[in-house]
């Protein structure tokens, strides 16, 4: 085999019709996709340039299954499940790929040696592929010390990941060429075949039927309990999932919209969303869609049982009174229907917010006024609430529940506002022609402006 790396006891190229036993899912899967990312040109800078690796036209990658390194222990043979190398001019960067399918989760022994393995033969960095979601590549499922992954830069894609990002590339024809899109494609219908055990997050862990009926009860909860930390990593891995099916329905990246200190550091925002479980009992996140009007924010209350999805919009500041500002929006949510949408007007100085369902407003605006008649609103925030009563505490079911209504308020609401945009500045009636804002033209103004 030409190029063939000398620190490699074994391996195979990565196939894309790979000769392995029906019950071998994760070998199948894995030499597929490598395959892939080395083939189709475009899906392999998107897959790489999330690790932080660009594909030039210079660059030369190349992909391996079933790999054993030289040298190894007979006892203590590690056999990754596969290694990307990428080289450009004289660099050579290598990841390791361990994957897993189905139910099967990712195992902090089997990622230790995998780093220990990778250290020794001087590989860059290491790639893990499950079901598990995490909010960014760059963050991982498994929490190692660091001083166990220093050196080896650790990196995770979750499947359905993979999915939407070969999805959004077939979906907005960015692959030019036939043969690499017929590929892309047939690699989307295998993955997404249930056969292969590729799934996205479908329920909340076992603890989330006893917190929700804790928080019914009145119990206090501990912010330290593993409990909360299950509840709050699946709440992670659930917003994740939200994103990439958004994403796959509108054609465009949806994120998470992360503050700094969550970007940089996973642990941060778990522990801050676990003191928001306790002291507030709700769970939150914002989903950033590009080109949309505003951030969608997803609110889950534990105590009253409901989910929520929101926009907020500035109020035009060019409409004088609250009425003709809310006329602004309802015309933005003429095509909406009136189910389970309301409107929460934002008032200056600290006064409290109002609220009135949509039907309300359409009925009559003069409602959103009466305990404000001499105040404008300034903000907007449009609002799709749903109670669940029983379903709430349903594992399944309240995942059911939440993507269907993130996929409604999007649908109904999202998709139709618009940001209010100031309006261009207008050229003066006495400065249409450029003499008279030259400095002889100024100085005439002046002139016959003094008294």
């Amino acid at each position: 085999m030409s190029n063939f790396p000398e620190y490699l006891e074994r391996g195979e190229r990565a196939r894309l019709f790979p000769v392995l036993a029906e019950t071998s899912k994760e070998g199948r899967c894995t030499s597929i996709l490598l395959s892939c990312l080395v083939h189709v040109h475009k899906f392999g800078q998107s897959m790489l340039g999330s690790v932080n690796q660009r594909i030039g036209k210079r660059a030369n990658l190349t992909a391996y299954t079933e790999v054993t390194f030289t040298n190894q222990s007979k006892e203590r043979v590690h056999r990754p499940d596969g290694l990307i190398v990428l080289r450009i001019g004289k660099r050579e960067w290598r990841a390791l790929i361990e994957t897993k399918v189905g139910n099967a989760r990712l195992d902090d022994e089997q990622l230790t040696s995998y780093i220990n393995l990778a250290k020794k033969y001087n590989i860059d960095s290491i790639i893990t592929i499950s079901n598990q979601f995490t909010s960014r590549p760059d963050h991982h499922p498994i929490k190692l010390p660091a001083k166990t992954r220093s050196k080896v830069n650790l990196y995770h894609w979750s499947w359905m990941y993979i999915v939407t990002q070969a999805d959004l590339l077939i979906s907005n024809n960015d692959i030019e060429d036939e043969d690499q899109h017929l590929i892309l494609t047939e690699m989307l219908r295998f993955l997404t075949h249930s056969s292969t055990g590729v799934k996205g997050f479908d329920r909340m862990p076992s603890e989330w039927t006893d917190v929700v009926q804790k928080v019914a009860n009145g119990a206090p909860l501990q912010e330290k309990s593993d409990e909360l930390q299950n509840i709050v990593a699946a709440w992670h891995q659930e917003v994740q999932d939200i994103n990439l099916m958004l994403s796959r329905q509108v054609n465009v990246r949806v994120r998470t919209k992360l503050t700094r200190s969550h970007a940089l550091d996973p642990s941060v925002r778990i522990k801050e969303d676990i003191y928001n479980l306790v002291s507030r009992c709700l769970l939150t996140a914002k989903l950033e869609v590009q080109d949309a009007a505003a951030l969608i924010e997803i609110s889950i209350d534990i105590g009253r049982r409901t989910i929520g999805a929101s926009m907020m919009l500035l109020a035009p500041n060019n409409r004088k009174t609250t009425v003709s500002r809310l006329r602004w929006l309802l015309r933005q949510l003429q095509k909406s229907s009136e189910t389970d949408i309301h409107i929460r007007l934002h008032w200056p100085r600290r006064r409290p917010p109002t609220q009135h369902t949509l039907g309300e407003l359409r009925e009559n605006l003069k409602t959103a006024i009466e305990n404000n008649k001499n105040r404008q609103v300034i903000r907007f925030e449009i609002c799709m609430i749903r109670q669940l009563t029983k379903r709430f505490g349903q594992r399944k079911n309240f995942i059911d529940d939440l993507e269907q209504l993130v996929s409604d308020f999007y649908e109904t609401v999202g998709q139709h506002l618009r940001a209010y945009q100031s309006p261009a500045p207008r050229v003066r009636e006495d400065r249409v022609d450029p003499e008279s804002v030259t400095p002889k033209g100024l100085q005439r103004t002046v002139k016959d402006e003094m008294p």
